[in-house]
């Protein structure tokens, strides 16, 4: 079976927000959810690169040497939410499943290149609940604009075509990458080439 490659750079047009709680909060959601279903351990590489203690609510990048970092699993997914948004796009059903099984993102560890500080954004959240509208403040680590990564892809061959990954892409333009996307953090424009 074939397998395409691509490098993927991306460039941040407004900085992206922070995704990672506190290491309190994280393991222990990671310990409910994400224990290696060999070994029975938590991803130890994961737990590793979580912020320690901050304001609470504070949202955060996981950080390997100081230096922010994503994890392969952010790009994936945003690989995933554009093929749910544009299922059917250039006639391949089902692209966001398409995405998951033939789109592969490495290095596992990806760093974040910026120019300058990292800032705080804060936020109003607001909610509808059973006992009516609620609203907190949400708090997250934010990159400065024009901050960026690289990446590879490699993709199997199947419907995937190197067209149809510029179109998911694209969408970052407009819908942004990370936290608080609507609110248009973390737009961002890219170059894809074949290797």
């Amino acid at each position: 079976m074939n397998i395409k490659r691509y490098k993927l750079h991306v460039n941040f047009i407004t900085g992206p927000l922070g995704t990672q709680p506190q290491k309190d909060v994280a393991t222990e959601y990671i310990t409910s959810k994400a224990l290696d279903p060999v070994t029975g351990e938590l991803p130890a590489d994961e737990l590793e690169t979580l912020p320690d203690a901050m304001e609470k609510g504070t949202t955060a990048f996981h950080k390997l040497d100081g230096k922010p970092i994503y994890y392969d699993y952010m790009v994936k997914g945003f690989l995933k939410e554009a093929g749910s948004v544009f299922n059917g796009l250039r006639n391949v059903r089902a692209l966001k499943s398409k995405v998951d099984n033939l789109v592969f993102v490495s290095p596992r560890q990806i760093p974040l290149h910026c120019e300058g500080e990292i800032t705080f954004l804060e936020r109003p959240l607001r909610a509808q609940t059973a006992q009516g509208p609620r609203t907190s403040l949400a708090r997250s680590e934010k990159l400065p604009d024009k901050s960026w990564f690289e990446c590879e892809l490699e993709v199997y061959d199947g419907p995937i075509s190197e067209g149809l990954l510029c179109d998911l892409l694209s969408y970052g333009e407009r819908k942004g990458f990370g936290q608080w996307r609507n609110g248009g953090n973390g737009r961002f424009s890219f170059e894809l080439k074949a290797l």
